[in-house]
């Protein structure tokens, strides 16, 4: 039946931080394995001491859970019946780019939406989708098509388009009639 003993092994050589510790019951495979017993009787175990050292050797204080992912960047949300445009640069290369802009909705639904920009000096824009877009000097005003102006609360449309120069990061400003 064996010595009905326990032992634990710490492991040298392994990566820092990242410790292996075995901890060996020489009296078969039991639920609460109780040093000089020969099967789960009794409360007196060794295996919550033992964990409770293996873990507690890291600090207090709790690290974050693993199977949980960190929390993104947050965008607050629009007013209700209103919309928020933000902006990402989705490709660049020499004197070009791609930008996309997403519509999000407020609290309430909206009927239609109205972004518009600054162009960055030397930038121009040779192509759109997904938005009727006008430009005016610098100003560039880009409006919902029939297809994507109604937008459910926290609803979301999408445009894009290929301008020229080099990427920027403008502020886009987001209007509902």
């Amino acid at each position: 039946m064996g010595s009905l003993t326990h032992r634990t092994t710490t492991y040298s050589g392994c990566r820092a931080g990242y410790p292996v510790v075995w901890a060996a019951f020489d009296g078969g495979h039991i639920a609460a394995p109780q040093d000089g017993a020969p099967g789960d009787s009794g409360t007196r175990t060794w295996l919550p001491g033992e964990t409770w050292d293996f873990f507690t050797q890291f600090g207090a204080t709790p690290g974050p859970d693993p199977t949980t992912p960190p929390p993104g960047p947050t965008t607050p949300p629009p007013a209700t019946g209103a919309c928020i445009a933000t902006y990402q640069t989705i490709g660049s290369w020499p004197g070009g780019f791609q930008g996309e802009v997403t519509v999000r909705a407020g609290s309430a639904a909206i009927n239609g939406w109205t972004t518009r920009w600054t162009l960055a000096g030397g930038q121009g824009i040779s192509q759109s989708w997904n938005g009727a877009l006008s430009v005016s000097g610098s100003i560039v005003t880009v409006r919902n098509v029939e297809y994507n102006g109604q937008l459910p609360a926290d609803g979301t449309a999408t445009f894009g388009f290929l301008g020229t120069g080099s990427a920027s990061s403008p502020t886009v400003s987001c209007s509902s009639p």
